[in-house]
């Protein structure tokens, strides 16, 4: 037989049926793309290993199998599966024509990382993870080594206030602890920040201090108030000073400076958005709040930083959970290790036996002992105390300090509850001891930390976990909505239409803007819109065919014009049997 074409070894290498690796070989490679291994490694092993030509496009056939395979997006198999390998209790939340609108979970080891440091929590979200495009909220603690635990999650469809009511409620239920909580640090883009106010009545509700000063960048534009480049730089620098304000004589000074010398523009903006909550993002009035001397929500985005790196964007549930607990455990094994460390070696302090210093790094953990040994230190320095009425009081940087023997006004001793130079300066001056366990919160002795550590008290991560589903509250008992409420829902589904819309390809993008223009203009001119979904192919746009669904204006409306929007089903980039939606608009008269 005689072939048209070049026959050598080489040319019949590459024939698909040449390439075809064995079964044993497919697993290995299904097995390194599950751990994301380089696609270049994985095609070189492969090639070493089965002595065939392998290709990317062979690797992405073999991914496209293996999500083919896979049960995706099941409400019932993910419960199950934190059920019963994890052990966790989940809470479900639906409206009251049973969508889903959050999942809350918790395992054990999560309500007991909490129950052990139950003052501080910090709460954010990150996005683009589930493939369900609901975001996926984090709340994080420290513990006594100045390490974070994850103690929750939860998804949630909307950041309305039922939805985030639901995450609140379901936290405090299923932990007890959490009326010892003292602080709540959070964005301030968190929608609906009442909500969180009124759940947590008794604690501070701080603004990350890293998203503060993004906010200052994004909304002090010289488009949006109409200022110049000059006047921008100048404000920005002097929005971050009142931001670092140390106590609140500073803040009024520099407040006043902004509303003499600022555009009136930008005086409007701060007034309205963030004078009145200034409790809540300038630092030194932070530091009143007991918030370990965290200023910024850095931990929680250094933590969503990890999970995107292992976890693939727009991941189904089961992928979601698989990947977390890959993330989860492996941040337990190093904090295991690390109160290990802490609790097996004792470190060679350079400080004279039975000094108060030894006594305290005896007493307390290494990260708490290092903060009070420098506070020892600073405490030589020497200082002058006035007394007035039976205080102490002294002047330092941040103001007039009232120091007493055993408590003390300044930002330290309010952050971290562990005793201050100001402290042990007047202790010396009463010749009192330097030491005594009472100056320091419970929280940070090694004892407490032992007790609650991992390593003495594993928890059986049995199929011990329960569900509860939550369901809204009917809307026919709803009060009706306020314009503003109005606003947030629409923006809500507004805000989901922009990310569909941006993630497709270009002639893809243009379609839908082109409907959501033509949308737009016929509500502006007081007309109503339908949707009508219909199956065709290309030639046939102009006849539509198999009419599906069509959501009318109303039942009892008729109104003169009445726009269409068609959704056809054409096949993507030419290629039978890939089928693609793109949607057009089509105006009835």
């Amino acid at each position: 037989m005689e072939h048209n074409h070049d026959v050598c070894q080489e040319l019949y290498n590459h024939l698909p049926s040449q390439r075809k690796l064995p079964e044993e070989t497919q697993k290995e490679a299904e097995h390194m793309l599950k751990l994301k291994a380089d696609r270049k490694l994985i095609q070189k092993q492969l090639s070493r290993q089965s002595g065939k030509i392998v290709l990317f496009k062979d690797l992405s056939n073999i991914r496209d199998r293996m999500k083919k395979g896979e049960t995706r997006n099941d409400l019932d198999s993910f419960v199950r599966d934190l059920q019963e390998k994890y052990g966790a209790t989940v809470d479900i939340f639906t409206d009251d024509q049973k969508v889903l609108k959050g999942i809350f979970f918790q395992d054990q080891q999560m309500m007991d990382a909490y129950r052990a440091y139950p003052e501080m929590i910090s709460v954010d979200a990150t996005y683009k993870l589930l493939e369900i495009r609901m975001p996926v909220y984090l709340v994080l603690n420290e513990d006594a080594m100045g390490q974070s635990e994850i103690v929750a999650v939860c998804f949630l469809a909307e950041e309305d206030a039922p939805s985030l009511k639901f995450f609140f409620d379901s936290f405090k239920k299923r932990n007890p602890e959490s009326r010892r909580v003292r602080v709540v640090m959070a964005d301030k883009d968190i929608q609906e920040r009442d909500v969180m106010k009124r759940s947590f009545s008794g604690a501070h509700i701080l603004i990350c201090l890293f998203h503060t000063m993004r906010s200052f960048k994004r909304e002090v534009s010289c488009e949006k108030l109409g200022i110049s480049p000059g006047q921008r730089l100048f404000c920005l620098e002097l929005l971050q000073k009142i931001a670092y304000s140390k106590n609140r004589n500073e803040y009024a000074a520099l407040h006043a400076q902004l509303e003499a010398d600022a555009a009136l523009s930008v005086v409007d903006y701060f007034n309205a958005n963030w004078h009145a909550i200034r409790d809540e993002w300038v630092m030194g009035m932070n530091f009143q709040t007991g918030n370990f001397l965290n200023t910024t929500n850095n931990r929680l985005e250094s933590l969503n930083a990890k999970l995107k790196s292992v976890i693939s964007r727009y991941s189904s549930l089961e992928e979601f959970l698989d990947k977390f607990y890959v993330i989860l455990t492996a941040l337990r094994t190093e904090r295991d290790h690390t109160a290990a460390v802490a609790i097996q070696k004792r470190r060679a302090a350079p400080f004279p036996p039975g000094s108060a210093e030894i006594e305290f790094c005896t007493f307390l953990t290494t990260y708490a002992a290092d903060y009070v040994c420098k506070q020892l230190t600073a405490s030589r320095k020497a200082v002058e105390f006035s007394n007035e009425n039976g205080d102490y009081i002294l002047k330092s940087s941040e103001g007039s300090i009232v120091v007493a023997v055993d408590t003390c006004s300044c930002s330290f001793r309010s952050s971290m509850r562990l005793p201050c130079r100001h402290i042990f300066s007047l202790r010396k001056m009463l010749d009192m001891p330097l030491f005594d366990k009472n100056l320091c919160d419970a929280r940070w002795s090694v004892q407490h930390y032992k007790a609650n550590s991992r390593l003495f008290s594993r928890t059986n991560q049995g199929p011990n976990g329960t569900v509860t589903c939550v369901a809204m509250e009917s809307t026919a008992r709803r009060k009706p909505f306020s314009q503003h409420q109005k606003f947030r829902k629409a923006m809500s589904v507004a805000t989901k239409l922009a990310t569909l819309t941006s993630e497709v390809a270009r002639i893809h993008f243009e379609r839908r803007v082109e409907m959501l223009e033509h949308l737009v203009k016929c509500w502006e001119e007081g007309r109503e819109v339908g949707l009508m979904e219909i199956t065709s192919t290309p030639h046939e746009w102009t006849e539509p065919a198999t009419l599906r669904h069509v959501s009318t204006v109303g039942e009892h409306e008729t109104p003169r014009h009445v726009s269409t929007v068609v959704e056809h089903h054409i096949e993507a980039h030419q290629q039978p049997g890939t089928p693609r939606h793109v949607s057009t608009v089509v105006e009835h008269q």
